[in-house]
């Protein structure tokens, strides 16, 4: 067996773990798989652009089985499937607020949370939404209270190079977020004949 089949076997197994009936479901899915695919990358960009904490960043890996299994939960109960998308990313920017403090930007993460959860479900499960949305903004406000020291002290250059990654990171969740319901979105249409 080639290389390029083993590749296409794999990638049609993550297909077959992503898809769910229900599009809004596999747009989850894939939001989730892509943020634990790139959560091992995070401390290499916290040490490569502070120079320090990506020892600490890998406590975030703790969220990574949350991102991972989202698919699977989702098979037995879609509705808490997708909740666990912006709960897992939720808890995760908390995480990394305790670590590095408001001025590195990890709160900015919250605004996918906020887009997918007002996203990810149907208007008849607006209560799911509006829950997700204000547990964010409770997280956004509270955090700092919470948390006011950061773990990892941070210089200001340090902080404001990671506040630069993770802006750019949390712009591209968005953009990933909104190309991928788009898509979901047109696939719905399209299946109710609109």
């Amino acid at each position: 067996m080639t290389v390029s089949m083993r590749l296409r076997g794999w990638w049609a197994a993550v297909e077959r773990y992503a898809a769910h009936a229900d599009p809004r479901v596999t747009a989850c899915n894939w939001i989730a798989l892509i943020v634990a695919s790139n959560q091992p990358f995070y401390p290499l960009y916290v040490e490569g652009v502070a120079g320090t904490g990506g020892f600490a960043a890998m406590l975030t890996f703790l969220s990574t089985p949350f991102f991972a299994l989202a698919p699977l939960v989702a098979r037995r109960n879609d509705r808490i499937g997708r909740a666990m998308l912006p709960l897992a990313g939720i808890a995760n920017s908390l995480l990394a607020f305790v670590l590095f403090g408001q001025a590195s930007g990890v709160l900015l993460f919250l605004a996918p949370c906020v887009v997918i959860a007002g996203l990810a479900f149907r208007p008849d499960e607006r209560p799911w939404s509006l829950a997700l949305i204000g547990l964010s903004a409770l997280a956004y406000f509270a955090g700092p209270m919470v948390a006011a020291t950061p773990v990892v002290a941070l210089d200001g250059a340090a902080s404001l190079a990671l506040l630069g990654v993770n802006a750019f990171s949390a712009g591209c969740l968005l953009a990933l977020t909104g190309l991928t319901f788009s898509g979901a979105m047109a696939d719905i249409r399209a299946r109710s004949g609109a």
